[in-house]
């Protein structure tokens, strides 16, 4: 049973947006601020349903407005073979989305870092592992050379455990921006944890980190007191 302080679905869209709105405005401030020979490096984090493609898409759209002067700016995600993840596309739950492109190989990681000065990435943590340590030696060298970089992605995975990738990003992130949904459950803050559910009910340990939503497979936000880890 839900508490009380719960909010409806249109209470809560409305507090997530106005959340990923604010962070858009911030991180576009800086972006049209921030010289180019100075590198910044922020992520965003958060639960499902918190708003990280929407402050992306947010941003994409005052980027397009109002483009900052000598910047070129690029938004992409890794291509992976899940339903949810559209190629060259960045999608909310909200359904809103924007072009994008999405990498596969190292080549066009090093083509990403070499040809803009603001890259934007979603989905970080779908990052394929034999790409990371080349992503991020690239990361390095963008960084340096003067490079704006934003990232949002899950940082947590339903088993309450930590995705690899992010958790090394942000210890090299100058900026770690936390979003939040409200648990499914109890309606308290929801900041880390995924609940993954087979029709309906709690997944067990053994299945894989990665796997993306099915017509059985779903995920809800869920507090660390209401997450079930089930052996």
């Amino acid at each position: 049973m839900q508490s009380s302080t719960s909010l409806s679905g249109q209470n809560l869209f409305s507090f997530v947006e106005e959340k990923a709105t604010s962070l858009s405005n911030l991180l576009y401030k800086k972006i049209k601020k921030s010289p180019i020979e100075h590198g910044h490096f922020s992520i965003i984090v958060g639960s499902s349903c918190s708003g990280k493609s929407l402050a992306l898409i947010k941003l994409y759209w005052s980027l397009n407005k109002k483009p900052p002067e000598n910047k070129q700016v690029i938004f992409c995600q890794p291509m992976v073979d899940r339903r949810d993840v559209v190629k060259d596309y960045i999608r909310s739950r909200t359904k809103e989305g924007i072009p994008a492109i999405s990498f596969s190989s190292k080549s066009q990681i090093e083509k990403i870092f070499h040809d803009y000065d603001v890259v934007i990435v979603d989905e970080i943590q779908l990052t394929p592992h034999d790409l990371q340590s080349y992503f991020l030696k690239e990361l390095h060298l963008f960084l340096d050379r003067g490079g704006f970089f934003v990232c949002a992605g899950l940082d947590y995975n339903s088993l309450g455990g930590e995705f690899i990738f992010p958790a090394l990003l942000k210890t090299r992130a100058h900026k770690i921006h936390h979003l939040y949904s409200l648990c499914s459950m109890c309606g308290k803050p929801a900041d880390r944890f995924d609940q993954r559910l087979i029709n309906g009910i709690p997944a067990n340990v053994n299945m894989p980190d990665f796997v993306g939503p099915t017509d059985s497979i779903t995920y809800e936000p869920r507090c660390s007191d209401c997450l079930i880890v089930k052996k």
